[in-house]
């Protein structure tokens, strides 16, 4: 302290104009020699300074938070996890003696992004698990238990030009809305898929959509080892939907062009799932009778899915296929089960039964965010209660349905 105090005297003087002896001998001899005492006595501030900061830094803190960053920092390099992964407490508040609810992340973005088989013994994903503080390595059998746990089990996956850290961050977004509607147990599950934002967005674009795609076996590995669950409930966004309705046609016994996939155990006819999707990019009359995904409602009980007619993103869907032509079902729905409905058509549904949807479109307008489907859209509540398996008593109106 002495020593800083010195020469912020010396720096003060200076500058009022004022000669120490040292200084005014060499500055009379050379300007330069002077200028050079100048910058010297400057730097030895500075470094004085730095001293005397770093003695303060090495006393006990006091502060509980500040203490939970350093660590969640150390265990954030031991995961090999994105330094980025840290900055998720500064959005969302971490009390680390609360409740906390069980949060998984599923991740096979350290493979390959595209692929046609797997192995479902081996399937090599990577598990860690939300601790209430920070995220920490896990494994399959904690997340997915073949003995059965008897809880609630909810499986999200999300959209495209998703980095981990923002999927990290989404989840846990996510379980705030399910906390908000039920104080009953349940395991929250993410599928994070290797869904990041590349230098070439066209082409990246149908390149994460292949992506999605090929995340069906993985979602179907995850149902197999769920079955003996008696509630599982599921929830999509965008690309994220392919990967849900893909792994439900794969475990009902469904294949898909060009994959290579174990066979599945024999179907239960008793296993029901509830869905919920919220824009989903993928062509409307996928889960027709002759869709490429015609089994995945077989062991749907129910699902919801929000759709929005001013979506700008899904509005071009068209351009995914140039001969087919889609109509995405996150701009204007699904068509139905063994329907009569043109898939091409835009025209409002029709019918009562299993598939309710919901059209955004007049709340959130011109967008394709998640978060605006989760925060503006009052139908997502209704897709939360869905989930939980709550019976609502909600009059569905302006909903569509769909026969089964």
């Amino acid at each position: 302290m002495l020593l800083s105090q010195y020469f912020i005297t010396i720096v003060a003087l200076v500058n009022r104009g004022l000669r120490v002896p040292v200084i005014h001998r060499l500055s009379n001899s050379n300007r330069r020699n002077d200028l050079v005492v100048l910058a010297i006595c400057f730097l030895s501030c500075l470094i004085a300074l730095s001293i005397s900061r770093n003695a303060m830094s090495s006393e006990p803190v006091l502060i509980e938070t500040a203490a939970s960053a350093s660590s969640s920092q150390q265990i954030v390099g031991e995961l090999g996890l994105p330094a980025s992964i840290s900055s998720i407490s500064s959005d969302l508040p971490v009390f680390c003696n609360a409740a906390q609810s069980e949060i998984y992340e599923i991740s096979t973005r350290h493979l390959c992004d595209r692929f046609r088989s797997i192995s479902f013994e081996q399937p090599n994903v990577e598990v860690n698990k939300w601790s209430g503080c920070r995220w920490e390595r896990s494994d399959v059998e904690a997340a997915l238990p073949t003995y059965g746990s008897g809880v609630l089990t909810i499986i999200y996956v999300h959209g495209n030009f998703m980095e981990r850290n923002n999927a990290l961050e989404r989840v846990r977004i996510i379980d705030r809305y399910f906390k908000e509607q039920t104080d009953r147990p349940y395991r929250l599950l993410m599928l994070s898929w290797p869904s990041q934002r590349e230098a070439k967005p066209l082409r990246d674009v149908l390149e994460n959509a292949e992506s999605a795609e090929s995340q069906s076996l993985y979602f179907a590995w995850m149902l197999q080892r769920l079955r003996i669950e008696p509630q599982v409930s599921i929830l999509g966004f965008s690309f994220g939907a392919r990967s849900v309705t893909g792994g439900l046609h794969l475990d009902a016994g469904g294949v898909i062009p060009g994959f290579m996939q174990p066979p599945m155990p024999n179907s239960d006819p008793t296993l029901k799932y509830r869905v919920g999707l919220v824009a989903p990019a993928m062509d409307r009359n996928w889960i027709e009778t002759n869709g490429k995904h015609q089994l995945a409602m077989n062991h749907v009980e129910s699902m919801v899915n929000l759709y929005n007619s001013k979506d700008p993103i899904l509005r071009r869907f068209r351009f995914m296929d140039r001969l087919s032509r889609p109509i995405a079902a996150g701009f204007a729905g699904f068509t139905g089960v063994a329907s009569f409905v043109d898939p091409r058509a835009t025209a409002p549904l029709a019918g009562q039964s299993r598939i309710q949807q919901y059209d955004c479109g007049s709340v959130i307008g011109t967008t394709h965010s998640e978060k605006s489907y989760y925060g503006e859209c009052p139908y997502f509540r209704r897709v939360i209660q869905h989930l939980l398996w709550k019976e609502s008593g909600e009059a569905t109106c302006n909903a569509t349905v769909i026969a089964p």
